[in-house]
C-alpha cells in the first residue's frame, strides 16, 4: 500500500527472522536439530538425512517385530547450513528478475519504495511468505501425523505391558494360594500325627501299670 513507513514495518519483521530463527535453533531433541540442518557433505557434524523412528510393536508366534517410521529431516527443516545453498523452508532463495531474489529469513521491504517495480518486488514477498506458511503448515501436519502414531502405539505397548503383567500377577496368587492350602493340610496331618503318638505313648503306660 503507498504511503507507509515500510522502515518500521521492517523493524517487526526484522525481529520476526530473528525469532524464528532463535527458535529453529533451539529445537533439539536427544541431541538433534530437525529444524535447523547441517548439511555439509561428508561431515561428521552433518544432521542425518532420514531417521527411523520406532512406531510399534507386535509378537506374532512368540517373535517380536518392530515397526519404523522413516523421517526425512529436509522435510521438516526450517533453516539450512554447510550446503553450497540453503535449502530450509524459511532460507531458499527464491524469486526472479522482476520479484526480486530472496529467502523468507532475508526479505527486506525497507528500502522498497511505491514504485511499480518494488510494488511487484513486495508482492512477489508476499507470495512467498504465503507459500512458505503453506509448507510449513503441511510439514507440521506430518509431524503431528508421526506423533499420533507413535502415542497411540505406545498407548497400546503399555497396555500390554499391564496386561501381561496382571497375567502374571494373577498365576502368582493362584500359586500362593495353592502352596498355601497344601501347607494347611500338611500342619494338620502333623497336628493329628502328634496327636495319634501321644494317645498311644498313654496307652503304653496304663498297660504297664498293670505289672506293678
Amino acid at each position: 500500500t503507498a504511503g507507509i513507513d515500510r522502515t518500521k514495518i521492517q523493524s517487526e519483521v526484522t525481529q520476526i527472522q530473528q525469532d524464528m530463527k532463535l527458535k529453529a535453533n533451539s529445537a533439539t531433541i536427544n541431541g538433534i536439530n530437525w529444524l535447523s540442518i547441517d548439511v555439509t557433505p561428508s561431515s561428521s557434524t552433518a544432521t542425518p538425512t532420514t531417521f527411523n523412528l520406532v512406531s510399534s510393536y507386535s509378537r506374532v508366534g512368540g517373535t517380536p517385530t518392530i515397526g519404523s517410521i522413516t523421517v526425512t529431516t529436509a522435510t521438516f527443516a526450517l533453516y539450512t547450513t554447510g550446503g553450497s545453498t540453503t535449502s530450509g523452508i524459511l532460507d531458499t532463495v527464491t524469486g526472479n528478475s522482476t520479484t526480486g531474489f530472496a529467502s523468507v529469513a532475508t526479505l527486506a521491504i525497507g528500502s522498497l519504495t511505491d514504485s511499480a517495480t518494488d510494488q511487484a518486488k513486495l508482492d512477489g514477498y508476499i507470495n512467498q511468505v504465503t507459500a512458505a506458511i503453506n509448507t510449513v503448515a503441511s510439514a507440521a501436519a506430518n509431524l503431528g501425523a508421526i506423533k499420533n502414531r507413535i502415542a497411540t502405539n505406545t498407548e497400546f505397548v503399555k497396555n500390554l505391558i499391564d496386561s501381561v503383567d496382571r497375567g502374571i500377577g494373577q498365576l502368582v496368587d493362584a500359586d500362593m494360594n495353592a502352596e498355601s492350602t497344601r501347607l494347611q493340610a500338611l500342619q494338620t496331618q502333623q497336628q493329628l500325627g502328634v496327636q495319634a503318638l501321644s494317645i498311644a505313648n498313654q496307652n503304653s503306660q496304663s498297660i504297664l501299670s498293670l505289672f506293678k
